[in-house]
């Protein structure tokens, strides 16, 4: 099975933006995920929250797990609180087994998240 390379679409709304990835997710895709989120300057300003569209993302590797710990740990000291939706039970599963619901809420689908967010911006 060959790797499918990342795709990332980058979407903004008030006060957050929305990263909708497909293909697989694996440290080849560390790069192109820092690097976007690190030159968005409005993090943590105006950018409170991020949320992440993984419906289209069928396959996370270890190396995919630690750039998703490392980009939610990245938004955290940033001040920016970081969501997902369209994830597996599987990967649901793994994501809390190493933590990284600690750094990041998973939702079933993107109208809860953003019912969250405006919950928090009350």
């Amino acid at each position: 099975m060959s790797e499918q390379p990342l795709q990332i679409e980058t979407r903004k709304f008030p006060s957050g933006m929305v990263l909708k990835l497909e293909g697989d997710l694996s440290k080849a895709a560390e790069g192109k995920l820092i690097a976007g989120f690190e030159q968005e300057s409005e993090l943590g300003r105006s950018i409170r929250f991020m949320a992440l569209d993984l419906t289209k993302v069928d396959y996370i590797n270890s190396g995919g797990m630690a750039v998703l710990i490392r980009l939610a740990r990245m938004g955290s000291k940033a001040g920016v609180h970081t969501f997902a939706w369209g994830i597996t039970p599987h990967y649901e599963k793994l994501f809390r087994m190493v933590g990284l619901t600690e750094f990041m809420m998973i939702y079933p689908n993107e109208f809860a998240v953003m019912q969250r967010i405006e919950a928090l911006e009350l």
